[in-house]
């Protein structure tokens, strides 16, 4: 797997960060919207310092990224509910029709 260097400008500050090739659009879309989140804190109109606008910002990602996860949880646990409940009225079938042929 090769690592290629990308530079990359986060708060006006630019970084060197190394990613698998493979991985490169999205670091880039991570950048991005980690920059707009940080855009949209310093336009709320308050005055923070920098590190309490970074340290925001990564909050909210954060708090973003767990509901995505905990919404698909939720999905993932419905869908197999459903295959269960699929399973059990296929085993349900089944024994009526053995015992239909007793």
């Amino acid at each position: 797997m090769s690592i290629e260097q990308i530079n990359v400008s986060i708060l006006n500050r630019q970084f060197t960060i190394g990613t698998p090739e493979a991985e490169r659009d999205t670091l880039l879309q991570a950048v991005d919207l980690l920059n707009q989140k940080i855009t949209a804190i310093q336009s709320a109109g308050r005055n923070m310092e920098t590190d309490k606008i970074v340290i925001m910002a990564a909050l909210n990602l954060t708090h973003d990224l767990l509901k995505l996860v905990n919404e698909n949880k939720v999905l993932a646990d419905s869908e197999m509910e459903r295959k269960i409940g699929a399973l059990i009225q296929m085993c349900d079938d089944a024994l009526v029709g053995v015992e239909e042929h007793n």
